[in-house]
């Protein structure tokens, strides 16, 4: 396996720019079936700390090492502790001297002569443009491919993804292209999953996967690769077919596609609108709803009727339905459903009643017990669910199966036209 290492030299301690840097270039890694051997951490721009560690790193075993930190406008750090560690005189570089002056200018920025330091590198290195701040890093290719960047981490993120990555992937000798293909399910059963998974993989001797599991969603990446672009692309559609085929009612979207924005696309696309009654959820499905922009479109109306006394007031169920079945029950679930969508004029209402507990004296059922209901002009439907966890979790797989059901209704309508 490759030994790429990574340094984070966290400015002032600052750990929460590090935590994303080394997560984003994680993600990035992971593209390629790749990621770090070794990651260092350091919490200030200490020279004799940064020195001891690059020391460690370039004379090491390491077959990539990439840096975060220790660059600034007055303050050049990770240059200097390179150059004395490989022994390289510190040479200018006029295109990333020149490019810093341009992106001040272009922001309005003020340009000092003492910002003219953070453009010495070592000697043979070549830049790495930075276009957001004008603070440009380095890359070395010998005696070990080297690459340093400033520790901002949206800088840092394109930098390496535009101008290290693809350098770094060649210096490694990986002479094909390879894609992390994701695939996101929902409502599937572990046991039932790994089960389909296992038909797929016996078709491929060499198939790389990985996969998780979160609140019933199962995100399945699978490592795709082909010797040009075109190979490459050709293999994701074989992959593609495979897995829909075995996932069909259970894949709701691909790579980077988030459950309420396929919805959200869906409904906008449909023109059909919607309306939320929640109880246990307290919002958290119309927060989820209204986050993709333009929401507007599609969403007309929720109300939290957490109380008997909102159901009753607030969506007119009959109060002798909840005295005698509960306000946790399919009867009740339906109701708020219909309700809510006459209500709200809406094509479709959507509720939720259940418990998320602790478990109270006259509860009618055990904590995770959920009703949702789902009303349209061609469909009233409620299903009971017994979700497990603590308060918060079985609120969000609530939410999650509701958005769901809402994808799954559209995905239907799509199918039929």
């Amino acid at each position: 396996m490759d030994d790429i290492k990574i340094l984070i030299i966290a400015d002032n301690y600052d750990f929460k720019k590090a935590g994303e840097v080394l997560l984003n270039f994680s993600d990035m890694l992971a593209d390629y079936n790749l990621k770090f051997k070794e990651a260092v951490c350091l919490p200030d721009d200490s020279s004799d700390s940064i020195y001891k560690v690059l020391s460690y790193m370039l004379t090491g075993d390491s077959s990539a090492i990439l840096v975060c930190g220790g660059l600034k406008e007055d303050l050049n750090i990770t240059s200097e502790m390179v150059s004395n560690v490989l022994k390289k005189e510190m040479i200018k570089s006029k295109d990333a001297l020149d490019l810093m002056k341009l992106v001040y200018e272009s922001k309005g920025k003020l340009y000092k002569s003492a910002y003219e330091k953070s453009c010495y590198f070592p000697k043979n290195s070549f830049v790495i443009p930075n276009q957001n701040s004008g603070l440009s890093g380095f890359y070395l290719t010998e005696p070990v491919f080297f690459a340093a960047m400033p520790l901002e981490p949206d800088d840092a993120k394109a930098m390496f993804k535009n101008h290290v990555l693809g350098k770094m992937i060649g210096k490694l000798g990986i002479s094909y292209f390879i894609k992390k293909r994701k695939y996101k399910l929902f409502g599937l059963k572990e046991k039932k999953f790994e089960n389909r998974l296992k038909r797929i993989s016996d078709k491929f001797a060499d198939l790389k996967y990985s996969f998780e599991f979160s609140y019933g969603e199962i995100i399945l990446s699978i490592y795709v690769k082909g010797i040009t672009t075109q190979k490459l692309q050709d293999a994701i559609k074989v992959i593609d077919d495979i897995v829909l085929a075995e996932f069909n009612n259970f894949i709701y979207g691909y790579d980077d596609d988030e459950l309420e924005t396929v919805c959200a696309v869906l409904l906008k696309k449909n023109q059909i609108t919607v309306a939320i009654a929640e109880s246990l959820t307290g919002g958290y499905i119309s927060n989820k709803l209204t986050n993709p922009p333009g929401a507007s479109a599609y969403f007309i109306l929720s109300e939290i009727v957490y109380s008997n006394f909102a159901k009753i007031n607030e969506l007119g169920i009959d109060e002798d339905i909840i005295e005698k079945n509960g306000a946790v029950s399919s009867e009740c679930a339906i109701l708020m459903a219909e309700n809510i969508r006459k209500k709200a004029y809406s094509d479709i209402g959507a509720a939720v009643t259940g418990f998320a507990g602790p478990k109270g004296e006259s509860d009618n059922y055990p904590v995770g017990t959920v009703f949702i209901a789902l009303s349209s002009d061609n469909i009233q439907e409620v299903r009971k669910y017994n979700f497990s966890g603590t308060r918060n979790e079985i609120k969000i797989y609530t939410a999650k199966m509701v958005l769901f059901w809402i994808y799954r209704l559209m995905a239907y309508a799509e199918t039929d036209k």
